[in-house]
């Protein structure tokens, strides 16, 4: 089971001193805001669903920058093809809460 970015309401985000800004483009993106699939499919929808942040590796994101220790190497033209293609383990996996863990691929999030 899997979900579209653009239905979890998916981001690209940047640093700034407050916290964060949306950008429009991948390339101009430090890295991916979503609602969590796990319990978007639990709520049936939004409401009640918490997001996620996934960090991109070589951003400039510093090391201690929450959420850590990981880091994806985003590849694709924008939302519509997003994949992470980590070597070795592209998987996100939520440490804390729900402890969603899936794949980004072709755009989707995976359950």
């Amino acid at each position: 089971m899997s979900a579209t970015l653009h239905e979890l309401e998916a981001k690209f985000i940047r640093l700034n001193p407050y916290g964060y800004t949306i950008v429009d483009s991948l390339d101009e993106a430090q890295g991916l805001m979503f609602l969590c699939p796990k319990c978007f499919d639990s709520n049936g929808g939004n409401v009640g669903t918490h997001s996620v942040v996934c960090w991109f590796a070589n951003r400039g994101v510093p090391d201690d920058q929450n959420p850590k220790p990981g880091r994806w190497v985003p590849a694709g033209t924008g939302l519509d093809d997003l994949t992470f293609t980590n070597p070795g383990a592209a998987s996100v996996q939520l440490m804390t809460g729900c402890q969603w863990h899936g794949f980004i691929r072709d755009g989707r999030a995976t359950l």
